[in-house]
């Protein structure tokens, strides 16, 4: 059996997660304000300002704000690294929300 494009390909299951972030960006070494949507133990949804430059592959340092997820409580204690895999341009929320998909650098759990 086939998978049609809109099969989900994802390798770990994804929790709804909603609290603040810290998401430092290595190319610029900015800050930036954002938001998690959803969380796996490979990988974040955010969304972060529109004005935040960034691309697929660039690096970046995510450290959560405080959850009510007893399975990620690891993300509260210390900034995590990822590496951005999807920025959705095209679904840019009328608030200037931006969402960016990151996979982890390690799994979390």
């Amino acid at each position: 059996m086939s998978q049609g494009p809109s099969a989900d390909r994802r390798k770990h299951v994804r929790y709804p997660l909603a609290t603040t972030v810290q998401f430092f960006h290595y190319p610029t070494g900015r800050e930036y304000p954002a938001r998690s949507i959803d969380v796996s133990s490979g990988g974040i949804l955010v969304y972060v300002p529109a004005t935040a430059p960034v691309a697929p592959g660039q690096p970046i340092r995510l450290q959560l704000g405080v959850h009510n997820r007893p399975e990620f409580a690891g993300l509260t204690d210390r900034p995590v690294d990822a590496t951005v895999v999807r920025v959705d341009r095209q679904r840019m929320l009328k608030a200037g929300h931006l969402p960016v998909g990151a996979q982890f650098s390690q799994p979390v759990s």
